[in-house]
This record gives C-alpha cells, structure tokens and sequence, in this order.
C-alpha cells in the first residue's frame, strides 16, 4: 500500500517536457481576465441527472456533488481523450489537480465540484488505442490492432481481444498484491467487445471513487442540449467566428507562435453523428445551411462540436469557473478566445495543469545505487560518473607512473654505483609491468560486470520514470503505477497534488524524502 509522499520537488517544466510559447507566455503572466459563470442560473437538471445515472452505473456515485452543482457550486473541469488502460497518466493527474483545487476552494469557503470530460467524441483512433507499462528494462506497449482515424468515435469503438492478451501477459512479470488488483481491475472494464469510452470511464470511475469527481461522457445528448443555444449563436455568426479567429491566428504568428488548431472555413465547426461515426459538413460560403441551423435547433443531440467549438459547448453546459488545460489545450483556447465574445461565452480561469512524475521505492534505490539526481534522468545515456571503476583506474595509472619514475631512479644510481643490477633491473621493471597490467586487466573485468548491471539498472530507472526519453505521464498509462502502489493510490495524489504549480512535481512514495 502507497503511503503519503514527502514534499515534492519541482523542477522547471520546460526542462522535462515542451510546452507550447503561448500556454508558456500565459502560464507566466496572464493577461486575459476570467470571466467564470457564476450561480445556478441557466444549470440542466436533466444532464445532472444523466451525470448522475452514468457515474453511478460506472461505481462512482455523485449524487451529492451533482446537487451542489446545481446549487451553484463552481465547476472544476478537466478533460482527456479515452484510452487503453486508463489512457495516458495524465488523465489521471488532471482529474487530481481537479480534484485537489475543488477541494481547496471548499476549504476556503467557495463550494465547488470537480469534473472530469472525457472526450467520446473524438475518432483518432489510433491515438486512443493504445497502453504502456514499464517491464523490466524496457516498456511494454498494447495496441489495438485495425484501428484507424475516423473508424469511429472514441467512445463506441469496441475493443477486441489485445488489451485482454496484454493484461493476462503481464501477470506472471507482476505477482505482487497490488499488481493483482491492478490488474483485475483492468480486466474486468477492458473486456473484449467492450466500447473504448465506457471501459475506460468505469476504469477511472473505480479510481476516482471518493474523490468527488464527476466524470462527463462526450457522447451523452443532454451536453448538446444543455448547451444547445451557444452552439446555435455560434452557427449564425459563423461569417464573424471567422474574423475572430483569423484575427486571434495573426497575433498569434505576429509573435512567432505555431497556430495550435488549422482552422477551414469551408466546414462547419461541428459533426453530424452517423452511428458510431461523426460525418463532416460544409458551409454555405462560410455560413451555416439554413437546413442544418433547422436540424439543429430540433435535434441538438446528432451533432458533435470539432475542436474550437468544444470547449465553448464544456463551459456552456457545466458552467465552468475553472479550467486545467495542457500546454497545447491552453493554445487553442488561446486561439478561439475571440469567437466567445460571438458565442456570448466568458472564459473560465484558465490553469496550465500540474505535471507529475511518480518515483516509487525501487527507483529510490535505483537512483541511490547510481548516485543519480533527478535531472539526470534527461540524458539520453548513463551519465559517466555512475560509471564503476574510474577512481580506481585513475589511481592505477598513477601508481604506474610512479613505479616507473621510481625504477628509472634506481636504475640511474645503479649504472653509476652498481653496474652489474643492471639485468636485474630490467627484470624487475618488466615483472612490475606485467603484475601491473594483470591488476589492469581484473580492474576492467571486474568494472565491464559492474557497468553492465549499472545499465541495466539505469535501463530500468529510465523504462518507469523516463520511459523512450519522454515524460512519464505522457508515455506510460494510468496503469502503470497502480501496479506498484495499488488501486488506492489516485485519492492519495488527489490528496497531495499542489494544483496552483504547473512545474514537473516528482512526487516519492513509500520511502520518502528526497535524492
């Protein structure tokens, strides 16, 4: 069982993972002021029940959150792509930090409930059909086999029979007590046949239980009803959304920032849902079909919004008062800031989210073993000072040197005083070489065995914390620490992650303290 880690460290997120200029620029002085909704005004009781009907079916009853939404409470919101063994980790530290602000606010006397979107609606598939634990040296990757973009959406592509392959293949590498429960877990919501978005919100949902976390499925229609009339004043200023985001993209390229979202004005910003598909649409010259504006105001719930237009139809329905965003979900608000003023939708008050790294007892003593220090772990080879041996192949060679300036000594007062110690000499001398280089030889044998289990330890440090060179949270799955520190370990991060940081957090646990 986890227990509470020490205080974290933090080191410049930039170091360990790129951020976007603009989510950077904004992260460090904010110049856009929040304009959060506020009070009960204008909140769906239907969707809060439909919220309530979903969480409950997936073990993560909210009953008493829902109620206070609807009371007024501020909305926490959060959001992430569904994906195979509960997506990338950092699904899970978004809904932490979500968590942990909704629990700050309370504590300083602002209600407030934390909700965590997960995006059913998109169809890339293969950015969604995949897992990673670390095994060993190295990382152990799933992919569902077939899978292509806009083979479906997300939360109605069925899985086949590979995540349940990958997860009986781990147990024999994993039999400790968490590992079983991890992956008992992540057997029984990853069934074959199962739909990705309801396997991977039940998976989190029996995480997440007692965090407070309401979880949104994209897919459910009464999102699009609730937020049916932004979605409509959107459609009929579609000319001046244009404007708005041409206007917001030059200022974006005016300081030399890549535009996040490609923006095509000959599509509408939102899907029609064809079954388990969303089907483009044109404009009409830029404007919206007056059909689709009739189909739309009858039947909000068969449309799906693209990328600009989601976040206005999140902040619609839930009323959001915060929003945690990555360092690319940040840009792209960015970029669509203006089309609000059309849609007549206030920001929320934007976050970068924290970044976490979970360090774990065996990667403490990895590190301690190799004298390591956090930052090390960015290079892509061992560093050399872990290395066994120099010191000691320094000291040989310095022990030669002075064997040698002490034999061409005495070989000098010998030919002088004693002529005849002459062979002697040359005896000794090449009998000191020879033991010298014997002792050579073991000190390079010994330190070739030596290195070989420091890289392999360093090989093993790396496939956890800084699995193929990239950040943790981004490379691995949501699973991959449950199998060390179990299934009760999300409520511990919820209960420690600092949300107002966005740095990388190394977070230790079992052990604590720092390296």
């Amino acid at each position: 069982m986890a227990t509470q880690p020490s205080a974290p460290d933090r080191a410049p997120l930039a170091s360990w993972e790129p951020v976007h200029p603009a989510a950077a620029a904004f992260a460090a002085a904010p110049v856009i002021p929040a304009r959060s909704a506020s009070g009960a005004a204008g909140r769906s009781r239907a969707l809060a029940d439909a919220l309530a009907e979903d969480n409950r079916r997936w073990g993560n009853p909210v009953d008493g959150e829902l109620a206070r939404w609807l009371g007024g409470a501020d909305a926490v919101v959060t959001g992430q792509q569904p994906g195979l063994l509960g997506g990338p980790l950092l699904t899970l530290v978004k809904a932490a930090a979500a968590a942990a602000e909704a629990a700050r606010r309370r504590a300083a006397g602002c209600d407030a409930v934390a909700f965590l979107w997960l995006a059913t609606a998109d169809d890339d598939l293969p950015e969604m059909g995949w897992g990673r634990v670390a095994a060993g040296e190295g990382v152990a990757e799933l992919r569902e086999p077939g899978w292509t973009r806009g083979g479906a959406l997300g939360g109605a592509a069925p899985l086949s029979g590979a995540c349940a392959a990958f997860i009986e293949a781990l147990r024999p590498q994993l039999p400790g007590e968490n590992a079983r429960a991890a992956l008992d877990l992540a057997a029984a919501c990853y069934a074959p046949g199962t739909a990705l978005g309801e396997a991977t919100a039940r998976f989190l949902a029996r995480l997440l239980a007692g965090c407070g976390v309401v979880i949104v499925d994209a897919l459910t229609p009464e999102l699009a009803r609730a937020a049916a009339p932004v979605t409509t004043r959107v459609l009929e200023g579609l000319p001046a959304c244009w404007d708005a985001l041409a206007a917001a993209g030059e200022r974006m390229r005016a300081r030399g920032w890549p535009l996040p979202l490609r923006i095509s004005p000959h599509r509408l910003p939102l899907f029609r849902r064809s079954g388990d598909r969303r089907e483009a649409l044109p404009t009409s010259r830029g404007a919206c079909p007056t059909a689709v504006l009739a189909e739309h105001a009858a039947h909000p719930e068969r449309f799906l919004p693209n990328a600009w237009l989601r976040p206005l139809v999140a902040d619609a329905a839930l009323a959001t008062a915060v929003s945690f965003l990555g360092g690319a979900e940040l840009a792209y608000h960015l970029q669509t800031e203006d089309v609000r003023g059309v849609a007549g939708v206030g920001h929320p008050e934007w976050r970068l989210r924290p970044h976490v790294t979970i360090v774990t007892a065996g990667e403490r003593r990895l590190a301690r073993q190799l004298r390591l220090a956090p930052e090390q772990l960015l290079r892509p080879s061992l560093p050399s000072p872990a290395l066994p041996g120099r010191v000691t192949r320094r000291r040989l060679e310095r022990l030669r040197a002075t064997v040698q300036t002490g034999l061409g000594g005495l070989a000098a007062s010998a030919r002088a005083e004693l002529p005849a110690l002459g062979g002697d000499l040359d005896a000794t001398a090449k009998k000191l070489e020879a033991a010298l280089a014997w002792l050579g030889g073991r000190i390079e044998g010994a330190a070739t065995r030596d290195a070989e289990a420091a890289v392999g330890r360093w090989r093993r440090l790396r496939a956890f914390l800084r699995p193929d060179g990239q950040a943790q949270e981004r490379r691995l799955s949501v699973l991959a620490p449950l199998l060390r520190l179990g299934t009760a370990w999300p409520r511990e991060l919820a209960a420690v992650l600092d949300p107002s940081d966005p740095g990388m957090h190394l977070l230790f646990w079992n052990e604590g303290g720092r390296w």
